[in-house]
């Protein structure tokens, strides 16, 4: 083994022992973020259950009217950092910025399929 080898091993084991992850495993699960903090509300396919649609008029499936498939994901980034009224709380002191962008992108995508576009 020559002294690159060595080097890069050091290097790795480094970084393995201050904790820094590759950035594979940096990057979020948007469908895994989606049913840990969203599904009990928004139902695991974006169709919220009868429990949760009759403690919140407002809830509707992520796909009706084509609302949310309509919007930027930033859009959907903002609502899921900041909240919307008193009937769904902020998540951005629960969530990592890539968690959110990740589950943003995962509820577009689950809205455009409800909608069927």
């Amino acid at each position: 083994m020559g002294a690159a080898e060595k080097s890069l091993i050091v290097g790795l084991a480094i970084l393995v022992v201050a904790g820094v992850k590759p950035l594979a495993a940096q990057q979020a699960d948007g469908q895994a973020v989606f049913r840990e903090n969203c599904k009990s509300c928004h139902g695991i396919n974006g169709v919220p259950p009868e429990r949760e649609q009759a403690k919140y008029k407002k809830l509707r499936s992520l796909g009706d009217s084509g609302f949310v498939s309509e919007l930027p994901q930033d859009s959907i980034v903002t609502i899921v950092t900041k909240g919307i009224d008193k009937n769904m709380k902020s998540f951005s002191d629960k969530l990592s910025e890539a968690e959110i962008r990740a589950v943003a992108g995962y509820i577009k995508e689950l809205a455009t399929k409800r909608a069927g576009k």
